[in-house]
């Protein structure tokens, strides 16, 4: 039974001060409807008084039944699980080496926070990469040559890294991680290391042109020149790379002691690319080598000027200074 049925409608008054019904009832002499009027507001009280008892026993019992009902517990609020709870899904190689050059140590610890939820050989080498921008150059080496040598690379269950069977996109991958072994123990002056982890990753992929490049170069630090040009030649297709080759095979020229084919390699290159560093860097040394100091500063100094904080501009300081030094040296 609903409550508010009880209460009685509150009706308009008359300018007696009588409330009437809604019916309308037929005319009296005024003190007979004074008198009902007094009987109509008696029994209205009476009403009144049951409806506001049976609206306080229906709260009452209802307060009463809510008390002996069992309470229904809440549901649980869902917590939003972190990038590394919701599954393997929410982690990719890209995301760990988006910021690794801006922030490496949030990619380390990225990649750290991933191997702890299984991450396998992909957050591995994001971890190595990171220790590179880190300045741990050399952990990374040799955390890069043993990736590269784990077949069937990646996966992402680290229980079953080295047990799948190789395919061409994974030996492609692999030799991309030799590549970056090989770079990682050039720039930890250890170029024996860096040629194995080349040579390594050619066996992998012959043809990948940044493994012979890379080859190249780590073999003419050695003094292997030879090896260099044969790597290089013939020349690949793609300019960039064309490019890079011509500067790397001017460098095995000059010495093998054969500057002509150096110059005509370099200026090649440098006719592409006029202001690329390594280029004017080497053509100057080609410079000395022919006698034509002015020339040879002319380079150098212009390396220093394209690219203050680069490599190719400390080693034409040293150039500039031993020049200084002994004006006639070749």
């Amino acid at each position: 039974m609903r409550v508010l049925a009880c209460l009685p409608a509150l009706p308009p008054f008359v300018p007696d001060g009588c409330p009437v019904c809604p019916a309308i009832a037929p005319v009296r002499p005024a003190r007979r409807v004074r008198a009902a009027c007094r009987g109509v507001m008696a029994a209205g009280v009476v009403v009144a008084g049951a409806c506001l008892l049976l609206a306080a026993n229906v709260t009452w019992n209802g307060r009463v039944m809510a008390a002996d009902a069992p309470q229904a517990v809440p549901a649980p609020v869902p917590v939003v699980p972190e990038h590394g709870e919701a599954g393997h899904e929410a982690w990719s190689f890209a995301r760990c080496t988006a910021t690794v050059s801006d922030d490496p140590d949030g990619a380390r610890d990225y990649a750290e926070d991933w191997l702890g939820h299984g991450g396998g050989l992909e957050a591995e080498q994001c971890e190595a990469l990171a220790h590179i921008e880190l300045g741990d150059v050399a952990t990374a080496a040799a955390s890069l040559d043993r990736l590269a040598h784990v077949p069937g690379w990646p996966v992402g269950d680290p229980a079953h890294a080295g047990t799948q069977p190789d395919t061409a996109q994974s030996l492609r991958r692999r030799a991309a991680v030799a590549e970056q072994a090989a770079r990682a123990w050039q720039a930890d002056d250890s170029p024996k290391q860096a040629f194995d982890s080349a040579t390594y990753g050619l066996t992998l992929e012959p043809d990948d042109v940044p493994l012979r490049l890379v080859y190249a170069r780590v073999a003419v630090e050695l003094d292997q020149p030879q090896r260099a040009i044969d790597i290089l030649t013939p020349l690949p297709s793609v300019p960039a790379e064309r490019d890079e080759a011509l500067v790397a095979r001017a460098a095995a020229w000059r010495r093998l002691g054969r500057i002509e084919q150096a110059m005509a390699d370099i200026n090649a290159a440098l006719k592409d690319m006029p202001r690329n560093g390594a280029a004017l860097l080497e053509r100057g040394i080609l410079y000395q080598r022919e006698g034509q100091m002015a020339q040879a500063r002319a380079d150098w100094q212009e390396v220093v000027t394209l690219a203050p904080d680069s490599d190719e501009a400390d080693l034409a300081r040293q150039d500039l200074s031993l020049l200084e030094t002994d004006p006639e040296a070749p």
